[in-house]
């Protein structure tokens, strides 16, 4: 039955559901852990199969690094760091959200469960045919003005993520981005910046390209529409978010999912499209588009934090909002997972000595206010590490 204090007094029991007082028996056939133990299996799998093939990305970098004679080794102090980081990050928000699975589930099986159970046993596979736990968690992270100080954050570093992977990765020859979205999508954000931030530091600049005389044919459509698109509806949803009105409404889940599709359409297009279509090169304008998708992030980032701060500071003042990451295990998870995303780039941030307007300034590889310069291996020397930049491609 509901736990105390759930029924308002006065409240006649003939108004609760039967279905909460009186438990049935469990159907012959529906009690089997056999489905939930693929679907979790498969999960811890996949997570686990990415960060396997990030970091062995990241050790093959790190080889070519050794051997070279021509490009200066990245500082250890700062490998260190940002190993430690990510290793901190996940180890945080992954032991919360181990909590929150082990409360949702004696949380169902106590009170929200229709059958008569024997709590001696492990009900795994009704817990999760009867619980959507993406939905379920996410609702409890948004739903509720100071939480929501806590999680609106994590839209708008999934979204420096992304740029991120499309202005930096690709021209240091980072062709697995999809790597790192979906790694910060189904394990934490902060995560796989980190591990992101870790393959700057570890990937020279690429060689500048070679000069081509003739005409050359400049065009205007480009990735650069499609990233720019995903950081609009991002934001939008994060500001969609903020409205109680969606809360409780069916349109909760297409928005909290548009993000989440949005962010990893162009990363996995580069899997099946030519690379004449998945890059930027031959647009002008394209240094510009990014300046001004960074813009749009910081700034409408910016805008939602000063706008949700006011809300949860009215509703719960400063230690509510400071206790709401306590609140469950779930927010704690997204709260420490916002937490560490802060880190990361503060420390990114100050390692390179930029500006704000340095930061912005998103020129070629290689020239002045340009990230990475600062503490990856920004030396290049002769031809011979262009070879070995080729060679890793090809490796890749």
């Amino acid at each position: 039955m509901a736990p105390p204090g759930t029924i308002p007094p006065g409240y006649s029991y003939d108004h609760v559901p039967q279905s909460f007082m009186v438990k049935r028996p469990v159907p012959a056939g529906e009690d089997t852990n056999t489905r939930p133990i693929l679907i979790f299996i498969s999960y811890l799998t996949l997570c686990f199969s990415l960060t396997v093939f990030i970091v062995h990305k990241l050790w093959k970098s790190y080889v070519v690094l050794s051997k070279s004679t021509t490009a200066r080794k990245p500082q250890r102090k700062y490998v260190l760091l940002f190993t430690f980081l990510a290793f901190a990050s996940v180890a945080t928000t992954w032991y919360h959200m181990i909590q929150y699975f082990r409360l949702s589930y004696s949380t169902w099986l106590t009170w929200r469960s229709y059958y008569d159970l024997d709590v001696k046993r492990r009900h795994w596979g009704l817990w999760l045919k009867h619980t959507s736990l993406f939905k379920e968690a996410w609702e409890i992270v948004i739903i509720g003005n100071a939480r929501y100080w806590w999680s609106h954050q994590i839209f708008f570093f999934a979204s420096a993520l992304g740029l991120n992977l499309e202005q930096k990765g690709l021209p240091r020859r980072i062709k697995h981005t999809w790597a790192f979205m979906l790694l910060g999508q189904i394990v934490a954000i902060s995560f796989a910046t980190n591990l992101f931030l870790l393959a700057l530091i570890l990937s020279p600049p690429p060689p500048p390209s070679p000069s081509t005389s003739g005409v050359v044919r400049r065009k205007w459509l480009g990735p650069w529409l499609f990233n720019f698109v995903a950081i609009l509806a991002t934001q939008w949803s994060a500001y969609l978010l903020a409205d109680e009105y969606y809360w409780h409404t069916w349109e909760f889940m297409p928005i909290l999912l548009t993000p989440h599709v949005a962010l990893l359409i162009l990363p996995f297009a580069r899997l099946v499209l030519p690379t004449k279509y998945s890059t930027d090169e031959g647009v002008d304008f394209a240094s510009h588009i990014y300046k001004y998708a960074w813009v749009t992030t910081i700034f409408g980032g910016a805008m939602l934090w000063l706008k949700v701060t006011i809300v949860a500071y009215r509703y719960a003042g400063f230690w509510g909002i400071l206790e709401a990451i306590f609140e469950h295990p779930a927010v704690s998870s997204v709260g420490w997972d916002v937490i560490f995303c802060w880190i990361s780039w503060i420390a990114w941030w100050r390692i390179q000595g930029n500006t704000i307007s340095e930061l912005l300034d998103i020129g070629n590889d290689g020239k002045n206010g340009s990230w990475g310069n600062a503490i990856s291996a920004p030396s290049v020397i002769g031809s011979n590490i262009h070879g070995e930049l080729r060679q890793r491609a090809k490796d890749d």
